[in-house]
């Protein structure tokens, strides 16, 4: 593993990490090892601006908790002026990490840690040949610390703002030696047993934190009642000792045509989910007229029911009829967006294979394709029943669209409470990401299978 990755965010891609010193750019006196992890400086180290310092090869990757990276003093050479840290990459590589703005070090000859300064702070033991020393960047803390063989020392430097930065090394007396540990090998601080203890630490803030049973029941409520499981719905009141006791919804909702359209969803829902889509639009014709006119609302729906009736004749192998339904329904579908036009292109392209189950296709014919469209067909009900943002937020185009059974292209479509509450988490979670500068992305799916260990 090249790099320390800390991140657990699997569909984002980490940026690759420093493998190597960048050898195109160096302060003077350096011999560079030819793995590119090794330097000698071999210069006179007379003067403040004849420093040997070299960056890696690319910046610190930022989608992750922490950075960490070490060297090992092979020779302090004459004097054990060596430093380590981070700089920007316009850092000037004839001083040591630390004397110039925006750069953070720790120097062995003396202990001290420096940023913007030449005469710096003490911080910490020095260190000499033998010795291995690790700088560790903490994005979520906006802190800097260092270690000496194994041992975390204190924090150095807090709120150390976003920039792109670079892992460092300076050198700056004859014949001074070190190899730097990249995470090509091991390292001698255990940062994997850091990264635990900062998991388990945050599992425990969130475990700290107080949630009324009361706000727990309504929540799981309103998303089986926002979805239509009825018969859930009813299960979990009895079993929660409150059936038939009129259930409140959350705060700004209103329950009224939720609960009327509830047996509605339901059995739309149950007609989907079992591949009976022309039942499912029959009981839509009878129960919400205001699905069959010309809305935007409408047009999804017609959509979403068409496509899925098409995916229904191919899964039952009644090819001809498929083919017909293509030309005399599919053909017929309004232009929309770019995403729907290339899901339209997928949806039809089933029919080219004869075995659709086993073609690149063959998720179109899972049971989570039948859930989306249900749904789907059942935000527009709620929709058009007038449970639109607007409308539960009392504002008067929401209140319209409720009267005339009918939404406005740009309308918001509703959302469950639970829903809301885990696009808020992932919101804020990816706020402070941005404002700290980086740090892990968030994964809501790994963060609820964690919860659940």
């Amino acid at each position: 593993m090249l790099g320390q990755q800390a991140s657990v965010q699997k569909p984002h891609a980490a940026a690759v990490a420093p493998d190597a010193f960048n050898t195109a750019q160096h302060g003077p006196g350096l011999e560079i090892g030819k793995d590119k992890l090794s330097i000698r400086y071999v210069g006179d180290g007379r003067h403040d601006n004849d420093v040997g310092s070299i960056q890696g090869n690319r910046p610190v990757p930022t989608q992750q908790l922490l950075y960490y990276f070490e060297l090992t003093v092979v020779d302090q050479g004459e004097l054990g002026r060596i430093a380590i840290g981070f700089t920007e990459k316009s850092f000037k590589l004839t001083r040591q990490p630390g004397w110039e703005a925006s750069s953070y070090g720790y120097h062995g000859d003396d202990g001290r840690k420096f940023y913007h300064s030449e005469k710096g702070e003490e911080y910490g033991p020095k260190w000499s040949a033998g010795d291995t020393v690790g700088a560790c960047l903490h994005f979520e803390r906006q802190e800097i610390f260092f270690t000496k063989n194994g041992t975390r020392l204190k924090t150095a430097f807090r709120n150390v703002r976003p920039q792109q930065l670079y892992p460092t090394i300076g050198l700056h007396s004859k014949n001074e030696h070190v190899v730097v540990n990249f995470g090509g090998s091991p390292f001698k601080f255990d940062l994997e047993g850091l990264l635990a203890e900062e998991r388990e630490q945050q599992a425990a803030a969130v475990q700290r934190m107080s949630v009324a049973a009361s706000d727990a029941h309504q929540i799981v409520r309103s998303y089986l009642l926002f979805h239509g499981y009825g018969a859930t719905l009813a299960a979990f009141d009895a079993a929660a000792g409150a059936e038939g006791i009129a259930q409140p919804m959350c705060e700004g909702d209103d329950a009224e045509p939720m609960s009327a359209t509830l047996a509605t969803r339901q059995a739309v829902r149950g007609a989907i989910m079992a591949g009976q889509l022309v039942p499912a639009m029959e009981l839509l014709r009878q129960q919400c007229p205001g699905l069959l006119g010309g809305s935007a609302v409408a047009d999804e729906v017609q959509f979403h029911m068409s496509c899925q009736q098409f995916i229904e004749l191919i899964r039952e192998g009644r090819i001809m009829e498929a083919m017909q339904f293509a030309q005399s329904v599919l053909a017929g579908l309004k232009p929309g967006a770019a995403h729907k036009d290339s899901q339209l292109k997928e949806v039809v392209a089933l029919i080219a294979y004869e075995h659709p189950q086993q073609s690149p296709l063959a998720h179109l014919l899972h049971l989570s394709q039948r859930e989306a469209v249900a749904d789907a067909v059942n935000a527009a009900i709620l929709q058009v029943a007038g449970q639109s943002a607007a409308a539960a937020a009392g504002d008067e185009a929401g209140a319209a669209t409720k009267d005339s059974g009918s939404t406005e292209a740009g309308s918001s479509p509703p959302q469950s409470s639970l829903e809301v509450l885990l696009r808020q988490l992932v919101a804020t979670r990816m706020a402070l990401r941005e404002e700290h500068g980086g740090g892990e992305p968030f994964d809501l799916c790994e963060a609820l299978q964690r919860s659940r260990s």
